[in-house]
């Protein structure tokens, strides 16, 4: 009977273990969720192993303060968990509180803004590899919301990356080339241990995962293809809240109702059929700015919120099929309810989100729910010209080893 118990808990432990990472998304009262990289200053979720960090930051609008507790889990390569014991990845403590908060101070939205910096003096990780870090309250096993981000160790392999136009692929017209070379590590020793995970600008959701390199040589595998393709998409649309008492050029008006800012952005048209158009941007990212403060990292307790109004002259939604979202790094590209675009009685697609006062990238992303995919060029097109970064993240899983380690990590602009 015994044999038997055993045998269902270990089944049970099995299954949960191969269940994929599905992120929690924060409720209302959290806002500006950020996984900051100090080092290339922009949202980048990837650091070295040693020497680098990240900050976890973000605002509860509810007045007061709340213990905000957090747990660090490790992840393979396919974002499932690892289930190595904590002792493995870990020094110190994978759950733990947040220390660092500040009330706002002279903003008409009241919040307290939490920081937390990954590692800690409370807190040092181990493996280079894939991680999740759960925000929550009491319960562990039901966070306020989750993120991912990843830690590589650069002294052992070299990712290589090169873009080039995708001639004759339609939409998907940004082509990616890697080389993962290595002095150190027999890449073939555990012929199917090799992952190539890419993703476009940060956006975890923007990926293409690869398991089969096109050559393999002892110390360096090609991933050559034709079919390694990307949408290049258009440049990202922008907005400017740093100032709220005047307009942006981005902007329409700027009013005050209710005890809130609201910002009317000029609505936007769509550009698919239109010529390519370049313009700068910051790939998705958003920054948090006052213009009135002189010391901007006082931004983070002293920038104020605005409802932030998003416009869109025509969309077809295909009989109710097709459904709009405006995303970007703001809201962690996720198509949720509150970002959500409807038809207004002036014949606009519509949607108002609170945002906090800085500089953001948007676009607008549409969900099919016939095919079940989604499209981040449906709107504004997709363009081989257009300035992006893709990052190439290299898993390798070593003869023995249980879990998969990220060895290399590469950046490559379409720019050069």
């Amino acid at each position: 009977m015994k044999r038997v118990f055993t045998i269902i808990i270990l089944f049970f432990s099995l299954v949960l273990s191969a269940q994929k990472y599905a992120e929690v998304l924060p409720p209302e009262n959290i806002k500006t969720v950020q996984v900051f990289n100090p080092q290339t200053n922009d949202q980048t979720p990837v650091i070295r192993l040693s020497g680098e960090y990240l900050i976890l930051s973000f605002d509860d609008l509810n007045s007061g303060f709340q213990e905000y507790n957090y747990k660090i889990e490790h992840y393979n390569a396919d974002w499932t968990p690892s289930g190595i014991f904590q002792s493995e990845f870990l020094d110190g403590y994978s759950s733990d509180y947040i220390r660092d908060y500040k009330n706002s101070f002279n903003t008409y939205q009241t919040y307290t803004h939490y920081r937390l910096m990954i590692p800690n003096q409370n807190m040092r990780l181990k493996l280079p590899g894939n991680y999740v870090i759960k925000v929550y309250t009491r319960d562990e096993n039901n966070p306020v919301f989750t993120r991912r981000f990843a830690l590589y160790d650069e002294r052992k392999v070299t990712v290589g990356m090169q873009t080039e136009r995708g001639i004759g692929t339609g939409d998907l017209n940004q082509r990616l080339n890697v080389v993962v070379s290595s002095s150190q590590v027999n890449l073939t020793e555990t012929p199917d241990g090799a992952t190539l995970f890419i993703m476009k600008n940060g956006n975890w959701e923007d990926n293409l995962t690869i398991e089969k390199p096109s050559f393999i040589r002892n110390s360096q595998l090609t991933y050559r293809d034709q079919n390694y393709l990307f949408e290049g998409n258009s440049e990202y649309l922008w907005f400017d809240t740093k100032n709220i008492d005047v307009a942006a050029m981005s902007t329409e008006r700027i009013f005050r109702q209710d005890s809130l800012y609201h910002t009317i952005l000029r609505p936007d048209f769509q550009k698919w059929n239109m010529s390519y158009f370049d313009e700068s941007d910051v790939n998705g990212a958003f920054y948090v700015r006052n213009v009135q403060l002189a010391n901007q990292s006082l931004s983070n307790s002293e920038a104020d919120y605005t409802w932030v109004h998003f416009a869109l002259d025509e969309f077809d939604d295909a009989g109710g099929t097709k459904e709009l979202y405006v995303v970007g790094a703001f809201n962690n590209w996720q198509l949720t309810p509150q970002h959500r675009l409807s038809l207004s009685e002036q014949n606009y697609w519509e949607v108002a989100v609170l945002l906090k006062q800085g500089y953001y990238n948007y676009q607008y992303a549409v969900y099919d729910r016939n095919t079940n995919t989604v499209s981040y060029s449906a709107i504004n097109g997709s363009f081989w010209q257009t300035e992006n970064i893709y990052q190439g993240l290299f898993y390798y899983r070593p003869w023995g080893v249980r879990y998969d380690v990220l060895m290399g990590y590469g950046e490559v602009n379409t720019r050069g």
